[in-house]
């Protein structure tokens, strides 16, 4: 069975631990990378996790270090092995060109990442978060945000949103995930009414779990420091990882690692949960959507 879990987290454990050995031993990036006979780039994207690690490379670099014992070695190591495979979401994505790379910008980071996260707070708009979003619906905004793919890749790109939902229901311990949708985005009709009653109907059923917690913040709410754009504070079980924040735009996506950032949206995030309806109100006014849906009349009313 292939796993669910990824080489982002191997790593970028690698990467800070190499930089950490680099710094105590006084070198640069110029001077590690002059003594290696590599670029300085090489050594940067090491670090910061985005290269693929070689093992030889890591031995030269813990030789450079002046670290040689066996068992810190073979931790390195271990994590160059696991972050060096491929992960499992690259099959979908090897070959896709895109007249709109914004929307494919760094997809393999966001999944590598959703698949180690040990929790998931995010808030959701224009539309539904991915990782709630039926087939339906998920094919209907795809279509429609990459009109230069055509059916077959498209195909593959729902595929690969409908795997990455395995993160919620994975036997060794599923994601905890907390949603809180502005409203517009579950307004918003996408695909036509049979599919938004599909979509309502997978969302009170996805509210239910003891994983997942959904909350709707309505238009009463007024303008809040999120109403700027769709982001993720993604958190993982180990204290040495840090949490990463994805933000998303046209102009493509963004990944903050440092505390100021990260920070910054995590109060983001309290405070529209803060203002959000709870849980119980906000499954009636999923309910309330579905049904309105249902019998074409709009009963859910301004909140």
């Amino acid at each position: 069975m292939t796993t669910l879990q990824g080489p982002a987290i191997p790593r970028r454990r690698l990467g800070a631990e190499l930089r950490r050995l680099r710094e105590d031993a006084g070198f640069s990036l110029d001077q590690a990378a002059t003594a290696l006979e590599c670029s300085t780039s090489k050594i940067s994207r090491l670090e910061t996790g985005k290269g693929l690690p070689k093992q030889r490379d890591v031995r030269d670099l813990l030789r450079l270090y002046g670290k040689t014992a066996e068992q810190e070695l073979e931790r390195l190591l271990r994590w160059a092995r696991d972050g060096a495979r491929e992960g499992w979401w690259q099959e979908y994505t090897k070959g896709l060109g895109s007249a709109e790379p914004f929307m494919l910008d760094g997809v393999d980071k966001l999944v590598a990442l959703e698949s180690d996260a040990s929790s998931i707070k995010a808030f959701a708009q224009p539309c539904i978060f991915g990782l709630l979003q039926t087939p339906s619906y998920a094919r209907a905004v795809l279509s429609s945000a990459l009109p230069s793919h055509g059916p077959e890749e498209i195909d593959l790109l729902v595929e690969l949103r409908v795997r990455r939902q395995k993160v919620l229901s994975r036997a060794e311990v599923p994601v905890s995930l907390h949603v809180v949708f502005d409203e517009g985005a579950l307004r918003r009709v996408v695909g036509g009414a049979e599919i938004m009653i599909q979509q309502f109907e997978h969302l009170i059923a996805m509210g239910r779990r003891s994983n997942v917690a959904l909350q709707v913040l309505p238009f009463s709410a007024g303008f809040t420091r999120a109403s700027a754009g769709a982001f993720m504070v993604i958190s993982f079980a180990e204290s040495v990882d840090q949490d990463v924040v994805y933000v998303e735009s046209q102009a493509g996506s963004a990944y903050l690692e440092g505390d100021f950032g990260v920070e910054t949206y995590a109060r983001t995030f309290d405070d529209v949960s803060g203002r959000a309806l709870g849980s119980l109100e906000t499954e009636e006014w999923l309910i309330s959507a579905e049904r309105s849906f249902l019998t074409g009349i709009d009963d859910v009313g301004p909140v």
